[in-house]
């Protein structure tokens, strides 16, 4: 039996993009349009892996991988996440007017091991930065002190939109093997 893989991702154009790359690699695919049609695939279905976009309606891809992580018969499942973080920053130049805090979160998406401090940049202080106190929170991430909440759950390959499918399907090889 071939090895599955659930693609979680509201933009059809992304889903068969991602299913032409796994399939043209050995891979059967079964696709959701958001993260609660995902996540219930993903516990009816139980693929080898799940490909996850970030953000999404009706539950997230951060909610979605929390709850995947929390359950104890999907709980160890291999999860891509995907996210357009460089876009999501090259938009922050046109709303945050501070260019140091910029090339700072810029640097650490360079960093070959700053998977965790992507997801916090672009899911806490980023948001924080643009909607709650903006000049405060730029300060405290300058100067070091920004505390962060709790530790969120994480996929094990976090990659950027768009990704090449030579990356993907890399990534997925790493994480299941390859396709028998």
């Amino acid at each position: 039996m071939k090895k599955r893989v659930l693609i979680i991702d509201d933009e059809e154009a992304i889903r068969d993009y991602l299913s032409t790359v796994l399939k043209e690699n050995g891979y059967d695919c079964i696709m959701a349009k958001d993260g609660e049609e995902g996540l219930a695939m993903a516990r009816q279905e139980k693929p080898d892996l799940i490909t996850l976009d970030v953000m999404m309606p009706k539950k997230t891809g951060i909610d979605v991988i929390g709850e995947i992580r929390r359950d104890p018969e999907l709980g160890d499942m291999p999860v891509i996440m995907l996210s357009s973080i460089r876009n999501f920053i090259e938009q922050s130049y046109k709303e945050l007017d501070n260019a140091e805090t910029i090339k700072q979160m810029e640097q650490m998406l360079d960093e070959p091991d700053s998977k965790v401090q992507k997801f916090f940049l672009r899911f806490k202080s980023y948001r924080k930065m643009l909607l709650i106190d903006r000049d405060a929170i730029i300060d405290q991430f300058q100067k070091g002190e920004l505390r962060l909440g709790g530790m969120p759950s994480l996929p094990d390959i976090f990659l950027d939109k768009p990704v090449e499918p030579e990356e993907f399907a890399h990534a997925v090889n790493r994480l299941i093997g390859q396709p028998e």
